[in-house]
């Protein structure tokens, strides 16, 4: 056989394998994401307003003459009872009278210190005095709060008067994470000049509460029933967030770009508004950043 013949064909077949080569298309490699499933649940949305513990009742104790206090046990958080004496205060009438007595014993009578009772039931919140003080008339010796009186005070911007009235629920969340579910029970008709805030009342006369606590009240401002629900982490936007999809994955190998409207949202889930997305779809809620349309996916954890 002719030798240039030869070269000829050796060099048709390496060109004709290395063009093969190259016209092979690379396999894609699927990409490893986090699923959960769409929900159809009740969806409520919240409003978040600060509170504060304040005893609506509390009454205040008096001298009822000038002179020293002799006797006063208390301090601030022991309970009293109404008409239990508080304390006792000798004048200096009393004390000059003293030496009176020693010619005349009749008087004796006129020497008892003098008794200051308490006028109402509760807790001692704050006290002014300590045993030989010297008071004058009317001092204020002591405070006395009533526990059943115990309520929240909320401040509501007014621009959310229409959805909040007496009887609306509400949760209160304490700083331990404890929740208390409770109703609004009254209201202050006075507006907050720099606030423009209503002040709205929540009593809570069965709960041991400090004065002065910040809680945080939650309150349903709107509901959505039988709404199509996915995971935060499921919902994308551009960057100017005027448009959004999720991910939604077909025969567990697929994520296909479906444009969403997110509507109503709570702690953990958001309702969505779309013609494709049902309940019982699998959406990727981890993985997806900048994923491209019609990505082979593999699921690698579901929720």
């Amino acid at each position: 056989m002719n030798l240039k013949y030869i070269s000829f064909l050796l060099l048709m077949f390496v060109f004709g394998c290395k063009n093969e080569t190259q016209t092979k298309t690379p396999k894609k490699t699927p990409i490893a994401v986090k699923a959960a499933l769409v929900k159809e649940q009740t969806l409520k949305e919240y409003l978040n307003f600060n509170g504060t513990t304040r005893y609506l009742k509390k009454e205040n104790i008096r001298a009822n003459v000038t002179g020293y206090i002799s006797w006063m046990p208390y301090k601030i958080g022991d309970a009293v009872k109404s008409g239990q004496t508080f304390a006792t205060l000798r004048t200096k009438e009393q004390d000059v009278l003293n030496e009176a007595i020693k010619i005349d014993s009749s008087l004796a009578k006129f020497s008892k210190p003098l008794r200051i009772n308490c006028n109402s039931s509760g807790i001692i919140s704050m006290l002014n005095i300590q045993k030989n003080d010297y008071v004058a008339e009317g001092d204020l010796l002591a405070t006395i709060s009533q526990p059943s009186s115990l309520s929240i005070e909320v401040n509501v911007p007014y621009e959310y008067e229409n959805h909040i009235k007496i009887g609306t629920p509400c949760d209160i969340v304490l700083q331990n994470g404890e929740t208390i579910s409770s109703k609004i029970t009254g209201s202050l008709p006075i507006i907050d000049t720099i606030a423009q805030s209503q002040a709205f009342l929540i009593a809570l006369p069965n709960h041991d509460l400090p004065e002065n606590l910040n809680v945080t009240v939650k309150m349903i401002y709107k509901e959505a029933k039988k709404s199509i629900c996915v995971p935060h982490d499921a919902l994308q936007t551009n960057e100017l967030m005027t448009e959004y999809w999720v991910m939604k994955i077909i025969d567990d190998t697929l994520a296909i770009k479906e444009p969403v409207t997110p509507l109503l949202s709570n702690d953990s889930l958001i309702q969505i508004q779309s013609k494709d997305i049902k309940t019982n779809d699998w959406v990727v809620t981890k993985g997806s950043y900048q994923m491209q349309d019609s990505t082979l996916v593999t699921i690698q954890n579901q929720n």
